[in-house]
């Protein structure tokens, strides 16, 4: 019995052990893994880097070039960064309001201009008929063009807030200087 005993103690003490070693191999091959994950990421940033020393001899940034750069920690302690090359904000347009193409609906008793079509469908969803302007009630006709103003305003102040953020940009990077409307 006692030969029996010890027979499983040192079974377990045989399965802990090689549990241990089980672990400890398992352990190493992470850590192995992550060190070669890490020397190329290691290797990416060296190669980003002489791109960057590349483009900047030749006079260009990487963005111009097609490059989106991604700033983690391992990059931003090696990007040097220049007031020139903030992010270009989209260039303005200005969209005319055409009173003809515009939708309207009725919300409490009150008429109002359909501003995106992404309200469309919630408003369906909620029981609220959207219309174009041919299908709006006749007394509501003086209605329609305050609201035609008062959107065609919104769209002036909205353009030209997007124009002071552009020119701003522009004429730090000799880009067209666009004029409000």
């Amino acid at each position: 019995m006692e030969e029996v005993a010890m027979s499983i103690l040192l079974d377990k003490r045989e399965l802990k052990k090689a549990a241990k070693e089980l672990t400890l191999a398992k352990l190493t091959d992470v850590i192995e893994t992550l060190n070669a994950v890490l020397a190329e990421r290691q290797k990416e940033v060296e190669l980003i880097s002489q791109l960057e020393q590349l483009a900047k001899s030749q006079g260009f940034t990487l963005e111009q070039l097609g490059y989106k750069l991604n700033h983690d920690g391992l990059v931003s302690d090696n990007v040097e960064t220049s007031d020139k090359v903030e992010k270009r904000p989209t260039k303005p347009k200005f969209k005319t309001i055409n009173k003809e193409n515009q939708y309207f609906y009725i919300e409490n008793g009150q008429l109002l201009l359909l501003r995106t079509h992404t309200m469309k469908k919630g408003l369906q969803e909620r029981g609220i008929d959207v219309m174009p302007l041919a299908k709006v009630d006749k007394k509501y006709a003086k209605q329609i063009d305050k609201l035609i103003a008062e959107a065609t305003a919104q769209a002036i102040e909205n353009f030209n807030s997007k124009v002071d953020a552009w020119n701003e940009w522009a004429a730090a990077n000799a880009e067209e200087i666009l004029t409000k409307k």
